[in-house]
């Protein structure tokens, strides 16, 4: 008479241990899926909507860093000076796009507009290449360099307006709607290269350095 395979009945006995093991995880993780089933309805639409808003705020970053870094070179190139058009043909925005954003700047940076007499519209954001060339106030030794320094050469004749302009480096029309300002001669003073402020004169239609329009004054009979 034969004796029973041992070995075939371990192999039978740690298959039904498996197949028991298999079935009881799968029943545990079963039970703690339907625990937990009404809190990842909630979770899991957390979980991606974060993940969507953060890719989302990733883009708009990254979009942003190079509209500013497109606006700043154009900035340097032009002296301070855009339009709502080089802005647009150089970042491939909209005009309604592009004039939202060199509107927000304005803003940020305190930048004035001009406005030539063709109609175009400049967005101008002073800066310090934008600024005439100041030395620096370093006391000279010679006494005659000192005189020198103090007393700048006044302009032989009275300007016109293009004159003028050409001389601060703005446009015309801004000396048009500036020039009855009471505040013209600090102004022009803050823009001129020899650093003279100016005042307009009715009489002549001229503009004249407010030195020389306050001497006149002083020798005049009436004062």
């Amino acid at each position: 008479m034969s004796r029973p395979d041992k070995t075939s009945d371990d192999s039978s006995v740690r298959y039904l241990v498996y197949v028991i093991s298999a079935l009881c995880a799968a029943g545990l993780a079963f039970s703690v899926l339907r625990i937990l089933l009404p809190s990842l309805r909630v979770v899991v639409p957390i979980l991606v909507g974060w993940w969507l808003w953060q890719r989302f705020r990733n883009f708009q970053k990254s979009q942003q860093d190079a509209l500013n870094a497109i606006f700043y070179q154009l900035i340097q190139e032009h002296q301070g000076r855009v339009t709502v058009l080089d802005f647009a043909m150089s970042t491939q925005l909209s005009a309604v796009a592009a004039r939202e954003f060199l509107d927000a700047r304005a803003k940020e940076f305190s930048a004035h507009f001009e406005v030539t007499e063709q109609g175009d519209t400049f967005y101008v954001f002073r800066t310090l290449r934008s600024y005439p060339f100041q030395p620096s106030a370093a006391k000279p030794t010679n006494p005659q360099s000192i005189v020198s320094e103090k007393i700048s050469p006044l302009p032989a004749e009275p300007l016109t307006q293009a004159q003028l302009a050409r001389r601060l480096g703005v446009n015309a029309d801004t000396i048009r709607r500036k020039k009855f300002s009471s505040d013209l001669a600090a102004w022009t003073q803050t823009r001129d290269p020899d650093g003279f402020g100016w005042m307009y004169v009715v009489q002549t239609r001229r503009f004249l350095p407010s030195e020389t329009v306050e001497t006149k004054e002083s020798n005049s009979p009436d004062s």
